[in-house]
């Protein structure tokens, strides 16, 4: 595939069961907004030379590069938010477990192919300066995954596997077969689960083989920063790796279900407890049902430091992927990196002490207010780039109560922001969704997820017209998997194909009209050219 400015995604034909089959489509143009210029919206054709490269970066956020076999995986949990669950409407979206789980490995390769083969950017057609993952690039904070994640933007040898090298031993075989997971080889005695009963979910034999197959990842051919998530610090993107939970991710069970015998409403506390990260309901994690699954040091749980440290390496271009050696604090994950006369200031939004969403320590608060008045004093555009967008700053929880560090939440930081003319635009990710924000005086920018449809990144570019005008190009950016997917399952193109199909049926987020699906954004939020007045003409 390509930049969707040249061709896009469409639905094709639909089963019966309401099972959608995807085929290219036809472009989508650039929109225009100009609120910040004229205070109201407007939309229409845009133009596709605005003015002067000053930064043209590609933007891939929420990998999520998923052992789908680890031991602390919590797909039974999800379940509960089908439709027809009778916890449905307490519960609400959970998103522990997506029939593509397993496939995310092949769709990050895909994706690193369709960003080395753009030439240009779309709009202002300068070189891509560098590209950068807006965090959530591992699922479970394993050290297997930050591997896998390393291999496949550098290059290197993937093994997409863990456990034994023998089976796949994870929610999709067939050796505890339950209904409510996708299982891709069809059952010898006929039964079927319930996607493919319920939704028309294909049988696909010796898929289970053929995505633990090693392959050599391209690597990016530019240089590549890197941005702190969630999932890459705490289980499932929200408990710390401590207590009962410090070790399960090596353990020898994993867990598949919760007591038959519980209740409607001991399920939904548990669920809400999962969420939100109560530590002292997770304790009777052993108690629950389990099944035996071969051990594998490697999934250790990794430390924010470990995560930093492991982009230090000698070949890294630029220098620790942005992360910087601090002896004082190997734990510091925000970073300045300057191109031009553009900084990008990268924020560690992560809070430390558990829940998927974010908030500021107060020492990078204070930093960031130093980099954003040098910024204004030297005349310097400048770009954040975080994982969590601005309304997800919501996190207060720091144990210890008043003596503890305190965490800064979103209001505090919008003030900040609004003093500073400097601050043009703001990436990161987090939501899975396509958005764009308006605000007083600069553009919010976030990327969908490559796990969740449509599986898109973006090119972003940075343009200066001579008439006092900055433009901020946006083209969605589709990865190179197999479209439409043929059925074949040999090569990590054709399993990323598959993982593109599988992740538009997911029948908790299916839609019947596929332009209203959520995650895609509206055109307003997709392919744009976003613009405001220059603070320096």
């Amino acid at each position: 595939m390509t930049t969707t400015n040249q061709a896009g995604v469409v639905g094709g034909r639909r089963s019966e069961r309401g099972y959608w089959r995807l085929l290219p489509g036809p472009a989508e143009p650039h929109l225009t907004r100009s609120e910040l210029l004229s205070g109201g919206l407007v939309t229409g054709a845009g133009q596709l030379s605005p003015g002067t490269p000053l930064l043209s970066v590609g933007h891939l956020s929420d990998l999520h590069l998923c052992d789908s076999q680890s031991p602390v995986r919590a797909e039974f949990l999800d379940r509960w938010s089908d439709d027809d669950a009778p916890t449905k409407a307490e519960i609400g979206y959970l998103g522990t477990y997506r029939p593509q789980d397993c496939l995310t490995v092949q769709v990050g390769e895909a994706a690193v192919q369709a960003l080395n083969a753009v030439p240009a950017g779309p709009v202002g057609g300068g070189e891509l300066d560098w590209a950068i993952t807006t965090g959530d690039v591992t699922d479970n904070a394993q050290s297997n995954e930050l591997n896998w994640y390393l291999g496949l933007l550098d290059g290197g040898l993937i093994r997409p596997d863990s456990g034994t090298t023998d089976r796949y031993e994870g929610v999709a075989d067939n050796s505890y077969w339950d209904e409510a997971f996708w299982h891709p080889e069809p059952m010898p005695d006929g039964r079927q689960d319930r996607p493919h009963r319920l939704h028309g979910f294909p049988d696909v034999p010796g898929l289970l083989d053929a995505l633990r197959a090693p392959f050599t990842a391209a690597g990016l051919r530019m240089p590549w920063l890197a941005v702190h998530g969630n999932h890459d610090q705490m289980i499932q993107g929200t408990i710390p790796a401590i207590g009962p939970m410090a070790t399960a991710d090596s353990d020898s069970h994993k867990v598949i279900g919760l007591p038959p015998d519980w209740s409607t409403d001991a399920v939904v506390k548990f669920c809400r407890d999962f969420d939100d990260c109560q530590l002292d309901a997770l304790a009777i994690w052993h108690e629950l049902q389990s099944r035996p699954v071969t051990p594998d040091p490697a999934r250790r749980a990794i430390t924010r430091a470990e995560f930093i440290a492991a982009h230090l390496h000698a070949t890294a271009r630029p220098a620790g992927h942005g992360f910087e050696v601090d002896a004082a604090d190997p734990s510091r994950a925000y970073y300045r990196h300057d191109h031009g006369q553009v900084s990008v200031l990268t924020l560690d939004t992560v809070n430390e002490h558990g829940g998927w969403q974010g908030s500021l320590d107060e020492p990078q608060f204070e930093w960031l207010a130093d980099q954003l008045a040098e910024a204004d004093r030297q005349r310097r555009y400048v770009v954040l780039a975080s994982h969590h967008p601005l309304f997800c700053l919501i996190n207060p929880r720091r144990p210890g109560g008043a003596s503890a560090s305190r965490r800064v939440a979103h209001a505090e930081l919008a003030e900040l922001l609004a003093r500073h003319p400097s601050l043009v635009l703001w990436l990161n990710g987090h939501i899975h969704r396509a958005t764009v924000i308006a605000h007083q005086s600069w553009w919010e920018v976030s990327a969908p997820s490559l796990i969740d449809f449509p599986q898109q990144g973006r090119i972003v570019e940075l343009l200066r017209s001579p008439a006092g005008v900055l433009t901020i190009a946006c083209t969605m950016l589709d990865h190179a998997g197999e479209l439409p997917w043929a059925g074949g399952i040999a090569s990590v193109r054709q399993l990323a194909g598959l993982s593109r199909e599988l992740s538009v049926n997911d029948w908790q987020r299916r839609c019947d009209d596929l332009a209203k699906q959520p995650w895609l954004g509206t055109p307003t939020e997709r392919n744009v050219l976003l613009e405001l007045p220059d603070p320096y003409r």
